[in-house]
């Protein structure tokens, strides 16, 4: 690629942000995250976790969101560390620890899973605009919620081929909108069945594998966000204090809101189709519509910044391609990756995270490893853009063997015999595997 490393005005550019074009401060990138994790992949996790759907009691659950939010704060603020420091996206960042070239595969294994989440959003949003249809004008039919599946992706497309200063004024204005929404949820649930604890939720639970595929799932919702989170922190304000107060207020209060609402929504209900769940929760026909409204414009906050920016970064860099031609790319594969198939019951969607899961955990120890530990917080950004022999992250052939090996072997060791904990092992793993290789296997000075 022989680009020069020099500061430009275009933040949809795989190029460091300077300064001075930061887009977000604290205040906006909190409110960022909150129209972005009121979502209800949650809210479906949630529901999955007390009987008659799961086998937590409710010490477990809250556990469980507990140890899931400290991770995701921690993991979110050290892992965006590069991206805060030099205003690289996740793209660059990978070169680092598996090389020019080898970190194309980390990269596309980032983007599959997002294309995914993004189709499924808008499938859910499609679920929520049919209600509302049907409610409103009592038109319904099975083949329109694929039309409205299609004309979400045309709507998201567009907002997002407008660059990250469009999704930033977006999202912040959806915010306080979802945020009115989730007080008039939070009180019409506690009034209605926030006080009723069945005898089920105060059951001994299961400590063995139920608990852990509880904890893996709940982790790797934002599992891969954990991977490019760089992507949002180079266009945060240059501060400490901005990445971990920012993900703290940002991510942890529409966790525990989404997730406890789902928990009492999946104990008392017994259902776990969300958006059929809402509609049972609404107290009246103008509730209901309000709710899937809401269903409907979390959908879009979430995939805006979640999950369409990581795939069209990565597409820009694999293909030399603009923003706009790479947004448009993972709009139409979020069309074909056909996520009513995965939202068609419980276990295909929970196998889905914890197979993604296996791989992301050694990826992101691999990451942490390359950056603190070997490097220290320091790269060298001018040769991270040299796409050649001349860069010293070429290693052999442009792959860092190191690195890869630390994500595909522990990756594939547990994803056949450790599912269930397959991301808390492959973090450890792959950081200390790598640790032990890049001694021996990297040839030259990178």
């Amino acid at each position: 690629m022989n680009e020069q490393a020099t500061p430009t005005p275009d933040a949809d550019s795989l190029r460091p942000s300077a300064d001075h074009h930061r887009v977000f401060t604290t205040v906006s990138y909190v409110l960022m995250w909150w129209s972005s994790l009121i979502v209800i992949q949650a809210f479906a996790l949630g529901q999955s976790f007390l009987p008659p759907i799961g086998s937590l009691n409710l010490s477990q659950a809250l556990l469980v969101m507990v140890i899931a939010v400290v991770l995701f704060v921690v993991m979110f603020s050290l892992n965006g560390q590069a991206g805060l420091k030099y205003g690289i996206p996740y793209s660059i960042q990978a070169r680092a620890g598996f090389g020019i070239r080898g970190s194309k595969l980390v990269e596309f294994l980032r983007a599959i899973p997002a294309i995914v989440w993004y189709g499924i959003g808008s499938w859910i949003g499609a679920l929520s605009l049919d209600g509302i249809l049907t409610q409103l004008a009592g038109f319904t039919a099975p083949e329109a919620k694929y039309a409205y599946f299609v004309l979400l992706q045309i709507l998201q497309t567009a907002l997002a081929y407008r660059g990250i200063r469009t999704m930033k004024w977006f999202n912040a204005s959806a915010s306080i909108v979802i945020a009115l929404i989730m007080g008039y949820m939070l009180i019409h649930i506690v009034r209605t069945h926030g006080l009723q604890i069945e005898e089920s939720w105060r059951s001994d639970g299961n400590w063995g594998t139920p608990f852990w595929v509880g904890l893996t799932a709940a982790i790797g919702v934002l599992a891969t966000v954990m991977l490019n989170i760089s992507d949002m922190t180079r266009h945060l304000q240059k501060s400490q204090s901005a990445i971990w107060v920012g993900h703290l207020l940002g991510v942890a209060p529409p966790w525990f809101f989404m997730l406890t609402l789902g928990l009492v929504a999946g104990a008392s209900l017994g259902i776990w189709d969300p958006v059929q769940a809402l509609i049972q929760l609404s107290p009246n026909p103008l509730a209901m519509v309000v709710l899937l409204a809401f269903v409907l414009l979390a959908q879009i906050t979430t995939n805006l910044t979640i999950n369409i920016l990581p795939p069209a970064l990565i597409f820009m860099d694999a293909f030399r391609i603009r923003w706009h031609t790479a947004v448009i790319l993972t709009g139409v594969l979020g069309v074909v990756s056909m996520p009513w198939l995965i939202m068609s019951n419980f276990d295909a969607f929970l196998g889905f995270i914890l197979h993604y899961s296996a791989l992301f955990g050694p990826i992101l120890g691999v990451m942490l490893a390359d950056y603190f530990v070997v490097r220290r917080g320091e790269l060298a950004i001018d040769e991270l853009y040299v796409d050649g022999p001349k860069s010293r992250y070429w290693y052999t052939g442009g792959m860092n063997l190191a690195g890869l090996v630390s994500v595909i072997l522990p990756g594939t060791i547990t994803m056949i015999w450790f599912l269930p904990m397959s991301w808390l092992l492959g973090v450890p793993a792959g950081f200390l595997m790598y640790l032990l290789l890049h001694p021996v296997l990297k040839p030259g000075p990178g």
